[in-house]
């Protein structure tokens, strides 16, 4: 299986997943990046923080991103 890294870019800040997971493919990335922006964002909402602005990026073994998403766009989402 391939590894893809869930990033999230705020601005000029890059957060590196560092480890990574293993996921049948970009699809299974991009849903467990849902699920993890959606707890992000209720964490931001509940403490009464901006959200703005953050990126959630995807990126494959070779580290080019292959799929991307505003975390304020997961209320959208199904």
């Amino acid at each position: 299986m391939p590894r893809f890294f869930i990033n999230i870019r705020d601005g000029d800040c890059l957060i590196e997943d560092e480890e990574g997971s293993l996921l049948p493919d970009v699809e299974a990335a991009c849903h467990e990046a849902l699920l993890a922006a959606r707890d992000i964002l209720s964490s931001k909402l509940r403490a009464g923080e901006e959200v703005n602005g953050q990126v959630f990026e995807i990126t494959d073994e070779d580290r080019v991103v292959r799929a991307s998403f505003p975390l304020r766009d997961v209320l959208k989402r199904k």
